[in-house]
């Protein structure tokens, strides 16, 4: 019986989540073992749909007001489940978190034994690797799906919601740093995907400081209620923003429901060798698809073809010809961390329309 609660557990979360690679399988277990008790697999279980009113959890598990609460507080604590007022109503509902980027992400983050986020990391790499596996091997049949289903869907509302893998907006530092005035709850948090490279000894190749995730509105209320991140003034964000750029990496923001009508959920500052939507399109699982306002451009007069911007742009969009620094423009991101590192100062961010910048995952040997 124990084990049969464990897989409708796992059934449940992977449920909560659109990304088709996922499935119920002993890794998953694992990952929930790790994070919970049986009592609180057993209440997760009752996930048929992935938000639920504490009216339908009592229903569902026969359990009183009191109890119930109890054991929905410590496992929102863990970072498996989060509570989420309706939009219209304000009446609070209780959201299963899928096991990628969020439960993953959230239980790392929170401060408790470094031996059990050691095994999360461990945990996390070893679904990476699944993943890897399944895309690589059913390369031909799967890349086609991918690019008819994989909108940018922090910028538009997909019709069809097969698949939904945080799709992030680029943005450059200007436009990162007037976001964060539009908000009035901010959480500033660990990046896991850059402790979670830390974990399996393989640390970041660009920064040391890794308290550089934010959080907004609901989520950032919930990370600073329940002990995943912190408070953080907007002057105080600004100046992690401009430290995070000095460092090379690249500003993202995510919308709730992965869409733009919808307000921004978090702001990222991102490396190539640790952010799990770089990770997922170098390690060939997911295509990169971001959107973006803004292209580099260059002034070829002044270029000196030292290489700098080769080395620092984060999607390799960038080569030398004939000594003088090319970009492929279906590539660039939009982001400006060759603008800003570029010692010769010859290149410069141009406002675009919209773009949709789409990368199939490499094929892998």
């Amino acid at each position: 019986m124990s084990e049969k609660v464990w897989q409708k557990a796992a059934q449940a979360v992977v449920k909560a989540s659109s990304d088709p690679l996922l499935q119920a399988n002993e890794t998953i277990v694992e990952l929930l073992k790790t994070l919970l008790n049986e009592n609180e697999a057993k209440l997760i279980s009752n996930f048929r749909k992935p938000i639920l009113t504490l009216d339908k959890l009592k229903e569902k598990s026969g359990m009183d007001d009191k109890s119930l609460k109890q054991i929905l507080n410590s496992i929102m604590k863990k970072g498996v489940i989060m509570d989420i007022p309706h939009k219209k109503t304000g009446n609070m509902g209780y959201q299963l978190l899928a096991p990628l980027p969020y439960l993953w992400e959230y239980s790392i983050i929170k401060k408790g034994s470094m031996e059990k986020k050691k095994k999360i990391a461990q945990i996390h790499e070893k679904m990476m690797k699944e993943a890897v596996e399944q895309t690589q091997r059913n390369y031909e049949g799967i890349v086609p799906i991918l690019k008819a289903q994989f909108p940018p869907l922090t910028r538009t509302i997909p019709i069809e919601k097969d698949i939904g893998i945080a799709i992030e907006e680029t943005l450059p530092l200007s436009k990162a740093s007037k976001l964060l005035e539009k908000h009035d709850i901010i959480s500033i948090s660990e990046c896991p995907c850059k402790l979670d490279k830390n974990l399996i000894e393989d640390p970041c190749k660009m920064a040391t400081e890794r308290c550089r995730c934010f959080h907004f509105g609901n989520t950032g209320r919930f990370f600073i209620e329940h002990g995943f991140g912190e408070p953080v003034t907007i002057d105080r964000a600004k100046q992690i923003l401009m430290a995070a750029e000095k460092d090379g990496l690249v500003h993202k923001v995510f919308h709730y429901g992965f869409d733009l009508e919808d307000e921004e959920e978090a702001l990222c500052n991102c490396c190539k060798c640790c952010c799990m939507v770089f990770q997922s399109y170098y390690r060939g699982i997911w295509p990169f698809h971001t959107v973006t306002s803004f292209i580099a451009r260059l002034d070829d007069n002044k270029c000196k073809g030292c290489g700098t911007c080769v080395e620092k742009c984060p999607i390799e969009a960038i080569s030398l010809t004939n000594g003088k620094s090319f970009i492929d423009e279906t590539r660039c991101i939009g982001c400006g961390v060759c603008v800003y590192h570029c010692p010769e100062k010859t290149r410069h961010l141009e406002k675009t329309e919209l773009r949709n910048v789409y990368i199939p995952p490499p094929k892998r040997d």
